[in-house]
């Protein structure tokens, strides 16, 4: 996977991705050794990466080495053949490194900290899990998908009953049990891997899910279980002909199902997340936060932070408080702050140039943290403000996905989202008040923006659609300010502002959004 840094804060996008399946361990659990064929396998792969680094122009490569290299006992000799062949020079990863890169570039992608995380790769299963505020048990298991098959299956890749059965048995033997773990009630099971992406496809084409998006997609035990129960009647080549799953990935996928299977059984998930990001992304993490560190081995057990670019932190501090005082007031539920910001961010970004049509395939396209229905709702929010009849269009041919009422919810996030919008472009700060009764909601907007160009008028359309939404009234008062807008703190209910300038002291107006319609009609 080739990325892009973005800023000095770590931030990253991956902008291209290949894969090669080298299947390396094969043999190996039977050998102890790397087998010549898989060795030239892998090599033929990484001269096929070299390339691409070089068509575009990537200057930095971190190569690392898992279960496979780890374990074989001809290690030292591949990797000085790799080196002398391809140029590249691997960190071979402990069984504890690799658990801890996997868990921290699916946590970062998937937002979530209080997680049991699982990466089940060819030739062993990696356990991490975090309860928030630590990690808090890191496992290594020769659980992978491939080498339970050399171990289990038949020269076809079929599995008799009962050597089907032994594997089993030895997966639930091995796995840890929930006690084992100290699990909280809340934890969400996540995980990564080929064999797993394979069952979201095959999921989603039995469902016909209308998107062709795997990150953050959630599989029922229900279903995993079935599909566990097919692909164990099947062999390679018949699995290889399932289109979802294919040929590079039916050899190993009947193992990999069932320790996914085996894992929500046995510690009680009726629920997996899928994560697309893993290994790669935590070791780029870790490599742009302590370089040194990660040369010398340095992994940390901390939980990944979240990490905003430059542009997303000056965002947050205009539509943070805002935004925590609709929730604290019941005005939005919690998790609808999320969507918000999904949505402020694409129309501060491509949203402003590109077609509704274009802008909601690209904001769907998206890894988000955000649950695929709440992603969904962000990006009809934002193709609502761009052309009604567009989203109105989108919004029934996703209607399946959408509960009862999400077109309430849709103009409700597009009103929030707008007003936002506007804020950030004029480069206001804004506090927030309430009526003692709670049904008037007072804004104080400090503008660096001059008078003359402020956009009273689109303001004063936005705030009445935004109180019809809220259903609220809407007092605003505008300062428009030569020098900078500082941050404004609140103290014991009394709003004060510190060293601000004035360049036009007397407000634009102060005006009800209801009130004003209900005069005039």
């Amino acid at each position: 996977m080739s990325y892009n840094v973005l800023e000095d804060d770590s931030s990253f996008v991956a902008y291209d991705q290949e894969s090669v399946p080298a299947r390396l361990g094969e043999g190996l659990s039977q050998t102890g050794f790397l087998g010549s064929e898989p060795i030239r396998r892998a090599i033929e792969g990484l001269k096929f990466f070299r390339e691409v680094n070089g068509l575009y122009g990537v200057r930095h490569t971190l190569p690392v080495a898992t279960s496979a290299v780890r374990e074989a006992a001809n290690r030292t000799p591949f990797l000085r053949q790799v080196t002398e062949e391809t140029g590249f020079k691997f960190r071979v990863l402990s069984g504890k490194e690799e658990a801890l890169l996997s868990y921290s570039g699916a946590a970062r992608a998937l937002g979530i900290t209080n997680i049991l995380f699982f990466d089940i790769g060819g030739g062993s299963l990696e356990f991490v899990y975090s309860d928030g505020r630590r990690i808090r048990n890191i496992l290594s298991l020769p659980l992978g998908g491939l080498r339970l098959t050399q171990l289990y299956a038949d020269r076809e890749g079929s599995f008799r009953e009962k050597a089907y059965a032994r594997m089993e048995k030895r997966i639930m033997d091995l796995l840890p049990s929930r006690e084992e773990l100290v699990l909280k009630d809340d934890t969400v099971l996540a995980g990564v891997g080929g064999n797993l992406r394979a069952l979201a496809r095959w999921d989603q084409k039995l469902r016909d899910y209308p998107f062709n998006k795997i990150h953050n997609y959630s599989l029922k035990r229900e279903s995993v279980d079935a599909m566990c129960k097919e692909l164990s009647k099947l062999s390679a080549r018949e699995i290889a002909e399932i289109d979802v799953i294919g040929k590079d990935r039916a050899e190993t996928v009947s193992a990999g199902s069932l320790v996914v299977d085996c894992i929500m059984r046995k510690l009680s998930f009726r629920r997996l997340l899928v994560s697309t990001h893993g290994l790669r992304d935590g070791a780029l993490s870790a490599f742009l936060e302590d370089p040194l560190g990660y040369h010398k081995g340095k992994i940390g057990k901390i939980p990944p932070r979240t990490v905003r670019s430059p542009r997303e932190k000056e965002y947050e501090l205009v539509i943070g408080k805002f935004l925590e005082r609709l929730e604290e007031t019941d005005l939005i539920e919690a998790g609808e702050d999320n969507i918000v910001r999904f949505a402020v961010k694409c129309l501060m970004g491509e949203a402003s140039s590109l077609r509704p049509e274009s802008v909601f395939s690209l904001m769907m396209d998206q890894d988000s943290p955000l649950p695929h229905r709440d992603q969904l709702i962000g990006s009809l929010a934002v193709v609502k403000l761009r052309k009604a009849r567009s989203a109105d269009w989108l919004y029934s041919r996703y209607r399946s996905m959408l509960r009862q009422g999400s077109d309430k919810l849709i103009e409700k996030i597009a009103a929030i989202s707008r007003f936002l919008e506007i804020l950030i472009r004029t480069e206001s700060k804004i506090i927030v008040s309430f009526s003692d009764a709670g049904s008037k909601i007072i804004l104080n907007i400090t503008s660096r923006t001059p008078a003359e160009r402020f956009p009273h008028k689109i303001l004063g359309v936005t705030l009445n659609q935004l109180g019809d939404e809220l259903d609220r009234f809407i007092e605003y008062k505008i300062k428009n300010v030569v020098s900078p807008v500082v941050d404004v703190t609140e103290s014991e209910g009394e709003k004060q502002g510190v060293g601000i300038s004035l360049e036009d002291e007397k407000p634009y107006g102060s005006w009800s959004s209801k009130q004003r319609r209900s005069d005039s009609s």
